[in-house]
């Protein structure tokens, strides 16, 4: 009888142990990690391929700017009109030679010539005070010009042209009425260059003299309003 309990005994032993050993197994066993792929990043893409570069599409517009040749002389003929004091507004031609010293700064020599009108007296009064000869007005000036505000003129999209406003002021003569005097001249204006040898001005001064062709001593203000071209050379 005490052999039987002692066989039961280790049998119930034996099955706990075994059952412990069993269960201690299966808690302790992790799944097996899974391992990437080389051909896959961290994103899960394909890192086999190299990354796509995004390349802009820029289309770049060509402008040509006119430059002054180097040589820095301008020659050029201009029409315009000429307001002499007392004797009306006429029309005038002016000769005109640039000489470059820099960007900024040039030289000018300048001939114009008009014809004076009649003046209200001799309109109203039927006599004339001048002589057909006294009559033509001439002036020679030398002067000294300033560009500033230099830019560019778009005509449309494609087409710029360099441009600039002036100053401009010197002395010289007019032959006037019998008379030659000494006159200051000072005034403004605009050229844009459509080429490289070729320059569009708008220009106004005014020349100034003293005269007493009326019977008064007095300053002469005389406005002139002129347009032309000129090459450089």
């Amino acid at each position: 009888m005490e052999s039987r309990i002692s066989i039961l005994l280790l049998s119930v032993v034996g099955l706990s142990c075994s059952g412990c050993a069993l269960f201690h197994r299966h808690h302790n066993t992790a799944p097996a990690p899974v391992q990437p792929s080389p051909d896959a990043d961290s994103t899960g893409a394909n890192a086999g391929a190299p990354p796509s570069v995004v390349e802009p599409t820029v289309e770049r517009r060509t402008v040509n700017v006119p430059r002054i040749r180097a040589s820095n002389i301008e020659l050029g003929g201009y029409y315009g009109e000429l307001s002499i004091q007392d004797f009306g507004a006429q029309p005038v031609k002016v000769l005109r030679a640039d000489y470059h010293v820099t960007e900024d700064f040039y030289f000018e020599a300048t001939y114009g010539v008009a014809t004076a009108g009649k003046t209200s007296a001799e309109i109203l009064g039927g006599y004339q005070l001048l002589s057909n000869a006294e009559r033509r007005f001439t002036y020679y000036n030398l002067s000294l010009g300033y560009n500033f505000l230099p830019g560019e003129v778009f005509i449309g999209r494609n087409f710029a042209m360099s441009s600039a406003l002036y100053l401009i002021g010197g002395i010289g003569t007019v032959q006037f009425a019998g008379d030659q005097n000494f006159t200051v001249n000072f005034g403004s204006g605009f050229r844009v260059l459509p080429t490289d040898w070729l320059s569009i001005h708008i220009d106004v001064q005014d020349l100034v003299f003293r005269s007493d062709v009326t019977g008064v001593d007095e300053l002469k203000n005389n406005l002139q309003a002129t347009i032309g071209a000129a090459v450089f050379f």
